[in-house]
């Protein structure tokens, strides 16, 4: 039986064997997740590819500190619902010398809190 593909559902399972191959090649992939709606996407295909386990890799979230509470709120829900392991890294020295977008510029901003 031959099974036609909508374009979508072809996008899916590409996606899917890549998640699958960089998990078998590389000795420890990570992935990035930002919170946002690319990212969530992402997270969706990576948690579909491996299901029932969870992904073999953790997310890691570099947090700027200037997200809203909601958005960090969710980001903790999706990885405890799920079972995900997350990383979070925050920029100390950014954090120290008290860098935000205010006083610094977005460009500095997002440079320093983002650079790990």
């Amino acid at each position: 039986m031959n099974i036609a593909l909508t374009h979508l559902q072809r996008l899916e399972a590409e996606s899917i064997h890549i998640f699958r191959e960089v998990a078998a090649t590389f000795a420890k992939p990570v992935m990035l997740y930002s919170v946002g709606k690319d990212s969530s996407v992402l997270m969706h295909l990576a948690m579909k590819a491996f299901y029932p386990a969870k992904p073999p890799f953790p997310f890691l979230h570099v947090d700027t500190t200037w997200k809203f509470r909601e958005m960090i709120a969710f980001r903790d829900q999706m990885a405890q619902k799920l079972g995900f392991d997350l990383l979070v890294h925050v920029n100390a020295d950014g954090v120290r010398d008290n860098i935000n977008p205010f006083d610094h510029g977005s460009n500095t901003h997002t440079h320093v809190m983002k650079t790990v």
